[in-house]
């Protein structure tokens, strides 16, 4: 059973200084799992599972008072599709390669023949066009084209993202992140700083969660909160998938997309990292300040979109 975020308020109050442009003082009337899905065949499941949860976003967002402008940098995450009137926009670490690679057969970016894991991942990063280059027509796109966008459990990204940068072997992966944000961060908590390569998960959490962490390192796109991403509180989406529930809406999105022959091939990764979000090795790393941090921080990302507390 889910706790009422009330229960956590003590605790809050201790650090909502550090985040005073969210209106912690309205949570009372948002407790999770607010919304019932009542009896629904399995194919309007993911219909009816969006529909909720954006009016959820939009109830939270009004509580929370997150107003946010709309940023050249989000306007880089915001795929765009003219023909078919369509916007995407992409959070790191949650299937964005897979939907990528999906756009770029469907705007036959890529030959047809191509299967999804057959287009390179890095091509796959570089080659789609975004709205930052569409300000003229930002207006009209943003009121009448399709939106959407999948969102994640913010502890299971994050420790997505440090599995990926920080323990992968994949040199071409991870060397970037080793050299210019693990080394930080060992000076930081751990001095002298080595070669950035022995980052803990728990200087990891506290470094990306410090409640004045603003530099560009701490903001990095994987774990960088979603909301300065894709900005759902000032943008209206019209559907707003779960990662968790990606099995149901993937297939949704591709018919609703155009792309049901892709129906059956999705998601396609090649190089999953399954995040535990109560794995004890991770987890129990993790002190009781740092959790606390680590939601405050990210408060837009749990409460809109439903999620548990840790």
């Amino acid at each position: 059973m889910t706790t009422p975020y009330s229960q956590y308020y003590p605790s809050f109050l201790s650090i909502t200084r550090y985040n005073s442009h969210y209106n912690f003082s309205q949570l009372n009337g948002l407790n999770q799992s607010s919304y019932t899905l009542h009896n629904s065949t399995m194919t309007d499941m993911p219909r009816i599972r969006s529909k909720h949860l954006r009016q959820h976003v939009k109830d939270s967002c009004e509580k929370l008072n997150v107003s946010l402008p709309i940023t050249d940098y989000m306007l880089a995450h915001m795929h765009f599709d003219h023909a078919r009137k369509l916007v995407y926009c992409f959070v790191p670490k949650v299937a964005c390669t897979s939907w990528k690679r999906v756009w770029l057969k469907l705007t036959n970016i890529v030959p047809q023949n191509k299967t999804l894991l057959d287009i390179d991942r890095y091509f796959v990063h570089t080659s789609l066009p975004n709205l930052a280059s569409q300000k003229s027509k930002l207006p009209e796109i943003l009121e009448t084209y399709r939106k959407f966008m999948f969102v994640r459990h913010p502890f299971d990204r994050v420790l997505s993202a440090y599995k990926d940068k920080f323990e992968n072997e994949d040199k071409k992966s991870s060397y970037n992140f080793h050299k210019e944000i693990g080394k930080k961060i060992e000076a930081k908590y751990r001095k002298p700083s080595t070669d950035g390569k022995n980052v803990t998960f728990e200087d990891f959490m506290h470094y990306i969660s410090e409640p004045e962490g603003n530099s560009f390192e701490q903001l990095n796109e994987h774990w960088r909160s979603l909301h300065q991403l894709c900005n759902p509180c000032s943008i209206n989406y019209d559907f707003i998938g779960k990662y968790e529930n990606i099995h149901e809406d993937a297939p949704y999105v591709l018919d609703w997309i155009g792309a049901s022959d892709l129906i059956g091939r999705f998601p396609s990764s090649d190089r999953p990292f399954n995040a535990k979000r109560y794995d004890p090795h991770y987890f129990n790393q993790l002190s009781s300040k740092t959790k606390l941090l680590f939601f405050a921080k990210f408060i837009a990302d749990f409460i809109p979109f439903d999620y548990d507390i840790l």
